[in-house]
Formats: C-alpha cells, structure tokens, sequence
C-alpha cells in the first residue's frame, strides 16, 4: 500500500503542477501524454510482467536469467514506443495541434526508462519483496521531486519541463534497480521471452488496449470532440476520483495478481475465490467512501486542488466516481480469468466495455459537454462489468471440472465462449 502510494501521489502531482504552471489547456496536454503512457504500461505488463507473475517464474530455479530477460524485453518496447509517440507529436506539432504536439514530444526521450521503473516494482512484488518495490518508488519521488524544485526555482513555466522533470525520475529509478536487483542491461533474449509467452499474453494485451480504449481514449474522444481545456477539466476530475482510491485498488493488484496465480495452484478454487474477493472488498469500500466525498465536496476540492476555473467539473467528477465505484466490483472477476489463464474471456469482456464506451462519450459529449462524457464512461463501466460476471462464472466451472489451466478451454452448455 505504501508503494503505490509512493507511485499514486508521483502520478497526481505531475498533473496537479502542470495545471497550476499551464491551466486547463496544459493539463490537456499532459492528459494525452499520460493516456499514452498508460497504453505503455499496460501493454508491457501484458507482455512480460503479468505472464511472469502468472507462471511463478520468479521461484523457479532460472529465475536469474528471466530477470534479464524481462529486462531486455522491457526496453525493447520502450524503445520502439518512443519512435511511435515521436513521429506522432512530430505530426501534431506541424499540424497545428502545437499544445498536444509538445506534450508527447516531452513524453517521448523518457518512455523506456518509465517502463522498466514500473517493471522493478513488479519485481518485487513477484518475488515477495514489495519493501524494494517501495525502495525504487521512493527514489523515482525524490528525483521528481528535485527536478520540480529546479523548475521551480529558475521560473520555468513550461509544460515540456515538467514532462520531463517526470521523466527525470523514471531514469533515475530506473538505473537504480538494476543495482538494487543486479540486474546488467543487456538486449540479448528480449524478443524471445515475448515470443514464448505469446500464447497467453497476446489476450492479455488485447485486454490491455480495449481496457485502455475504454478509459483513456475517451479523454481523447473528448479533445477531438471539445478540445484541449475541457479536456484537462475532465482529466482533473478524473485524477480527484480515482487518486486516493486508486492506491488501494492499484496497490491491491500488484500482489493480487501473484496471490491468486498462488492460491488457485495450491488451494484450488477456494483459494482463488478468496484472494478476488478481499480485492474487490477492499476496492469497493475505498471507491465507495471517497466517492461520497466526492458528491459532497468535490467543487471545494477541485477549486482547491486545480484552481478556481476547474470547480465547474464537479457533475462530471460526480459522474465519474460512480463509473469508478461500478468498476471497482470487477476487480475480483479480471483476478480470476488472469489466475485461470482465460485471457481470451478477458479480452472479450473487456472489449463490451469498449464498444460502449467510446460512442457514448462521443455522443454525450457533442450533447452535454464534459459533464456529458463522464456519463458516458459511468455507462460503459456498467456494460464491462456485467461482462466481467458473466466470464468469472464460466471460469469458475472450468476450474471445478478441472480445466481452469488450460488457455482457452471453451465451455458447453453452461456458458458460451
């Protein structure tokens, strides 16, 4: 909890800062830069970490050299990511879009060493060590931090330098834990480490980017459709919601993931069932009491927090966290068909999600504005979830008639798959 308290509060101050320096339309342009940098974080997790966690690779007898391995493959996808948000900034920027063009070409230099920070705070978590997970999370701040303080002191407003002083501490952190872990940076099995786990994994980073579409590319739906200030004022209403709350939830999927992959192996579905529900229990009781803030003094906390211009997103921020509190009910469900390997199921039910989501944000936007996009997404967390049910369910059968290990496995009668 403490270390993805340490990463929460990294995430939600960079924003809190860049709307301070550059208003609404700056946060706007660090939304899309961190709406990319969710992509990334989840599709490296779905290729590598989460594969990881799932086979217990960490207490097996090669664990060393997967390490390495998962190191190699790590910067490979930072490295061709930061080719792609590159050339996409490059093209905004000489499109016109200059307030978005600068907020990827500043995430762009720092993308791979982000993704392999995050990848030592899996590691740790695989390996039952979360105080070094923490450890990194915490140099990764104190290097924020000191870079915030140089912006600070020279007087720099500019959304470029405050992208970067977080790309700063991804570096730092980022170098540190290949001492902390003795770890060598190297390239040589990367590609072949992604390739063994594609059976599995190509569901999971299907997941990812419907999961993803689902959420962050309806900030984006609405910068196309409203453009750059309402869309910081809907990414700083969604921050609100799910900051305190996210630590919890977050936090809780770090270890959750590997608990149950240990739990199912040892214990079955009893096991299984126990580690999802003390998830989602704790996800539901967090989202629920922040929520209830929310409805009740999310003006006084935008105003606060944002700056007086951004108070008037509190229907939005109140739509919003109860898309969250509905969410936050399949956490359970995503733990069980990750633990049982039917990524495939994920996959679909996730991708309900998105089918809904992105046509009604972009038709509620066009109606009601920003306030009208968070009622879309609260509609769309209410379809995945009815899917995510319905997929957890099957997958219970499965394991009871003993195929829960098998990817794929598909049901007759009970359940179609």
């Amino acid at each position: 909890m403490g270390d993805q308290g340490f990463a929460s509060m990294s995430n939600f101050a960079v924003g809190v800062v860049v709307a301070r320096i550059a208003g609404a339309a700056g946060l706007g342009a660090f939304s899309l830069a961190y709406a990319c940098w969710i992509l990334v974080i989840n599709l490296h997790r779905s290729l590598v970490t989460d594969p990881m966690a799932i086979s217990n690779d960490v207490r097996k007898e090669d664990a060393a050299e997967t390490l390495q391995r998962g190191v190699a493959a790590e910067v490979a996808l930072g490295l061709g990511a930061t080719v792609i948000f590159a050339l996409v900034g490059l093209a905004l920027w000489l499109s016109g879009q200059h307030t978005f063009g600068v907020g990827l070409l500043a995430f762009a230099p720092w993308v791979a060493f982000l993704d392999l920070q995050d990848y030592w705070r899996w590691v740790g978590f695989m390996q039952g060590k979360p105080g070094k997970s923490l450890v990194n999370d915490a140099v990764f701040d104190a290097a924020q931090v000191a870079a915030f303080v140089a912006i600070y002191v020279t007087g720099v407003h500019s959304v470029f330098f405050v992208i970067s002083a977080w790309g700063f501490g991804g570096v730092t952190a980022a170098f540190y834990g290949l001492r902390q872990f003795g770890v060598r940076l190297h390239m040589r099995g990367g590609i072949s480490l992604l390739r063994s786990r594609w059976h599995m994994s190509k569901w999971l980073a299907g997941n990812s980017v419907t999961n993803w579409g689902a959420s962050q590319v309806s900030l984006i739906v609405v910068g196309v459709v409203l453009g750059p200030a309402p869309l910081g004022g809907l990414k700083a209403a969604s921050a609100l919601v799910t900051g305190p709350s996210a630590v919890v939830i977050q936090g809780g999927g770090s270890f959750g993931l590997p608990e149950a992959a240990k739990a199912l192996a040892e214990r079955g579905w009893v096991g299984l069932r126990r580690v999802s529900r003390l998830i989602s229990g704790a996800g539901i009781l967090s989202s629920g009491v922040f929520g209830l803030m929310i409805i009740f003094a999310g003006r006084v906390l935008l105003r606060v927090l944002y700056g007086a211009s951004f108070a008037r997103f509190e229907p939005a921020a109140e739509f919003l966290a109860v898309g969250f509190f509905i969410t936050t009910f399949g956490l359970g469900p995503i733990l069980i068909l990750k633990a049982t390997k039917q990524t495939r199921w994920l996959l679909i039910a996730q991708g309900t999600m998105l089918v809904v989501a992105i046509p009604a944000v972009a038709a509620f936007a066009f109606v009601w504005g920003v306030t009208g996009a968070a009622a879309g997404i609260a509609l769309a967390s209410l379809a995945g979830l009815v899917a995510l049910l319905v997929y957890a369910r099957a997958a219970r059968r499965l394991v009871e008639r003993g195929g829960g290990e098998a990817d794929g496995v598909e049901l007759v009668g009970d359940f179609p798959a």
